[in-house]
């Protein structure tokens, strides 16, 4: 749920933007249509993309309420502070200002008003015109008793009141009178009185932005007892219903009369809030209208903050929120002060007589600049934001210039230390030597496939190394021609810190034609395995891996008496690997890209492909060791036997019962031991679910593809059959069958452990696994984060040495995150809240999925730094990255490109 949540946040983000960039463009140009019907148009348009913009704004509010209500308010503050807070205020301001403006400009209201006749008063466009009036433009944009007047040279008195066509114009005088006809649409044809002369006046107004042309058919000036005429004619219109002319003498004189006779198109009086007819132009009072800032202003502020919001989201920052929730405001605040400014200058331009949109080539010069310097932001952003995510060449491991303390106290209350202290027994004989040559050579494997490999030994995977409990283990290992270096992980064995192998943090990187010893006690059984931790993403899918197997003799059965195998699966990149292969993408899931290796990725048990076939006599106690040595999570099924699952990355199920027709899903990393007695029939191991190989099983989400986790045919499922004869055949594996559940597997039976005192935990952390699209070390890529940050900068986890500690990993990512602490176990507590009530689940490689959130409790009983991962390698290599750091200790190495110790 949490996983679709997540999803739909980020897709309703960058819509919301879209939508938002639409309606900002549409408001701040929608005073520059050239045409009063164009411009009511646009304005309808406009409404209707705003609603819509608004629509989506309030899904993208309801989504993050959903996650929050889903995750619990810390797996969503920042979506809720950042990309839902500022967006709901800004929307609300839109609803209740621009909304209501833009409807005054469309029309709708006062088509609805309309009755269908005349009116009296009304625009020239006449009735039905949908001309704009004084009631359809923004409340302020003039005062109805104060018409517009347009400038002109004449200084005589104008009328106040429209004045109505057609209409006969005339006054007294001492020898004359002066009449006007003007021909245009129908309307009240009532007598309004005009100054004259003492010889005669002609009295007439143009329309606003008209140029008269006229041509006399008779002119005569003023005089005692003579008649003047002008005809004024203008482009053809329809005079049908225009009045006639008067052609005889006109005033109460009686001695002469001048009359004019206008043709043209109709046009609005003088102080109409309406000049220009349908196909003219917008009326200085309709632009100011369409330009006015309660208009405006909110719209292109919501399409700020809604960018925001989308940034915020695709890239969340790093907590705390607040710095990042008052800078948002406060550049709000700042765009809305400034927009207001600059658009009261437009509104009073484009409110002027005369005033004209800008010509084409203008508009085209203007957007070429904007395009222009919008490229050259990007081009800058880009390489700024790439540059300073670089790493630095160097970097020491005491970079911890912030740590997250849990809810317990500093750092500095503890004695220094250095890594360097915390060595396994120098001294004493080994029990257990071996030695590990890493070196590079093209392998064949068991089923006919070559791999251009990295090996331990000139085999893949290495040498299986097999220990007895308690015993002091002495490994050399050797690098004969591996560039970039070597080093080896214990993966799931407690070491002291210094024996961890960690390339930067514990020890330097082995060179070529180096050597390195570690020392250490295997003081725990259980199935482990060892591999490369210096460009741990390239050297273990190339081979650098293998297993380690602690046992103990009192209780493990004789090789006489019993089978224990170790099944080491793994995804070999197979074929022309120098030819990139076929178009697949690497083991790390669709979102982390290639691994680099080319060829085609198979799964393999050991170094095997296909299918292998053991003879196994019947009532033998058998005993399988999964490992999974990939970054996805791996699915098995077992059939022809039931079985129990024994062990759980190396530690004991307490009380396990039968399974049968059970799957077992196995994290990148993880272990499971299986035991059953062998059956009179066959028994088989294959995989029926791994995302770890071929193009069939890689989604857009990696790994976990909506809990598919791919699924395979024959050629890529390897299996294992054991049978008393081999020639027998096990029954198919059913892919439908229940998924094995460690949270409520076997019993408890003693006190739970790690259970904190009335005190509580020492130590409370949170750590939300996400993604964000950014930079990385110079690279654009999906980012995966620890609370919304990247190693180095993902601050380091502080414990004191004894210190009860809890941890809650939420998954809001779009990818599977095997969780792996150093050098510690991990209780799990629970899962999505619900309790953990089984046998006690202790693991060191926890699987966390799309929408999962886990609560794990560990005690701090191994000092030193210690690396806390994904172990989804490709997710480490990207910055999926941090450390627990205790307090009072730190190490002398150092990590970067300039040192030669790339742990990842």
């Amino acid at each position: 749920m949490v996983e679709n949540l997540f999803e739909q946040n980020l897709l309703w983000a960058v819509l919301a933007a879209v939508c938002w960039l639409f309606a900002a463009r549409g408001a701040r140009r929608l005073a520059t249509r050239p045409h009063s019907r164009a411009l009511r148009r646009r304005a309808r348009l406009g409404l209707v993309l705003l609603v819509t913009a608004l629509l989506t704004l309030t899904v993208r509010a309801a989504l993050g309420v959903a996650l929050a209500a889903e995750t619990d308010w810390w797996g969503a503050t920042d979506f809720l502070l950042l990309a839902v807070a500022p967006q709901v205020i800004v929307g609300a301001v839109v609803a209740w200002l621009s909304v209501p403006a833009y409807w005054r400009l469309t029309g709708w209201g006062r088509a609805a008003r309309r009755s269908g006749g005349p009116r009296s008063g009304a625009g020239p466009g006449g009735p039905g015109t949908g001309d704009d009036t004084a009631d359809d433009v923004a409340d302020g944009a003039r005062k109805p008793t104060e018409p517009y007047r347009a400038p002109t040279g004449d200084t005589r008195p104008h009328a106040t009141n429209p004045a109505p066509t057609p209409a006969r114009l005339a006054a007294p005088s001492g020898r004359g009178t002066a009449a006007l006809t003007r021909t245009g649409r129908p309307t009240t044809t009532d007598p309004v009185p005009t100054p004259t002369s003492e010889a005669g006046t002609t009295a007439g107004t143009e329309a606003e932005g008209a140029t008269p042309t006229s041509s006399a058919s008779g002119l005569a000036g003023p005089a005692d007892r003579g008649t003047a005429a002008l005809t004024k004619t203008k482009p053809p219109t329809t005079t049908e219903d225009a009045a006639p002319a008067p052609s005889g003498p006109a005033g109460p004189t009686g001695e002469g009369a001048a009359t004019l006779t206008e043709t043209g198109p109709p046009t609005g009086e003088v102080g109409s809030a309406a000049q220009g007819d349908v196909q003219g132009a917008p009326t200085p009072v309709t632009r100011s209208a369409a330009a006015d800032p309660r208009l405006v202003v909110p719209v292109r502020v919501g399409g700020v903050a809604v960018g925001l919001g989308a940034l915020f989201t695709l890239h969340p920052p790093a907590p705390p929120y607040t710095a990042f929730l008052v800078l948002e405001m406060t550049l709000l605040a700042l765009a809305a002060s400034g927009l207001v400014l600059v658009q009261q200058r437009r509104r009073v331009a484009v409110g002027a007589p005369g005033w004209r949109p800008a010509s084409r080539g203008r508009r085209l010069v203007r957007s070429l600049a904007v395009v222009t310097c919008g490229a050259l932001l990007i081009a800058g952003g880009y390489g700024l934001a790439a540059r300073e995510s670089r790493l630095p060449d160097r970097m020491a491991t005491a970079h911890h210039h912030a740590y997250d303390t849990g809810g317990g106290p500093g750092p500095g209350a503890a004695p220094a230390r250095s890594v360097t202290d915390l060595t396994g027994p120098s001294t004493g004989a080994a029990d257990r030597r071996f030695t590990l040559t890493a070196g590079t050579r093209t392998v064949r494997l068991a089923s006919g496939e070559t791999v251009d490999a990295l090996t331990f030994n000139g085999v893949l995977p290495g040498p299986e190394l097999r220990v007895t409990q308690g015993e002091l283990v002495e490994v050399t290992l050797i690098n004969q021609d591996v560039t970039e270096g070597v080093t080896v992980h214990w993966h799931g064995v407690d070491v002291p810190n210094a024996e961890d192998g960690v390339a930067g943090v514990t020890q330097d990187a082995v060179r070529p034609g180096g050597r390195h010893v570690y020392r250490f006690r295997a003081n725990r059984t259980g199935t482990f395995w060892y591999h490369a931790h210096q460009q741990s993403s390239t050297a273990v899918a190339r081979g650098l891996f293998g297993a380690l197997v602690v046992t103990d003799a009192a209780r493990q059965p004789a090789p006489s008496d019993g089978v224990d195998r170790t099944v080491v699966a793994h995804a070999w990149s197979v074929g022309d690997t120098r030819g990139g292969g076929s178009a697949v993408r690497g083991s790390g899931g669709a979102l982390s890209g290639r691994n680099g290796l080319g060829g085609d990725l198979r799964t393999a048990f050991g170094d095997d492909t296909g299918e292998q076939r053991e003879r196994v006599a019947a009532g033998t106690p058998v005993r399988l060791r999964l490992v999974n040595a990939d970054n996805c999570p791996r699915t098995y099924a077992l059939t022809g036997t039931s079985f129990q699952v024994a062990a759980i990355d190396g530690n004991e199920v307490s009380a396990p019962t039968d399974l049968d027709g059970t799957l077992l899903r196995v994290a990148g990393g993880g272990r499971y031991d299986l035991t059953f007695r062998q059956p009179r029939g066959a028994v088989r191991l294959t995989v029926t679910g791994d995302a770890n190989a071929g193009a069939g099983s890689q989604g857009f989400e990696g790994c976990g593809e909506d809990g598919a986790y791919g699924t395979h045919g024959t050629r890529e499922s390897p299996s294992l059959i054991l049978a008393p004869d081999t020639a027998s055949e096990a029954p198919a594996a059913d892919t439908g069958a229940p998924l094995f559940d460690p949270l409520h597997y076997g019993t408890a039976t003693g006190p739970r452990p790690l259970t904190p005192d009335d005190g509580g935990f020492d130590r409370d952390f949170r750590m939300v696994l996400g993604n964000s699209v950014g930079f990385y070390d110079g690279a654009p890529m999906m980012l995966w984060t620890v609370n919304n940050a990247v190693y180095p900068d993902i601050p380091s986890l502080l414990v004191g040495e004894g210190d009860l500690v809890r941890v809650t990993f939420l998954n809001r990512s779009l990818d599977d995150h095997p969780m792996h602490l150093h050098g510690h176990r991990m209780l799990v507590l629970s899962r999505d809240g619900e309790r953990a009530d089984g046998s006690p689940w202790w693991t060191d490689t926890l699987n966390v999925a799309p929408g999962e959130r886990y609560e794990i409790a560990f005690r701090a009983d191994n000092p030193g730094v210690w690396a806390d991962h994904c172990h989804n390698l490709d997710h480490a290599r990207d910055g999926m990255v941090l450390h627990l750091a205790y307090d009072g200790v730190s190490s002398p190495y150092e990590t970067g490109a300039s040192t030669g110790n790339t742990p990842e």
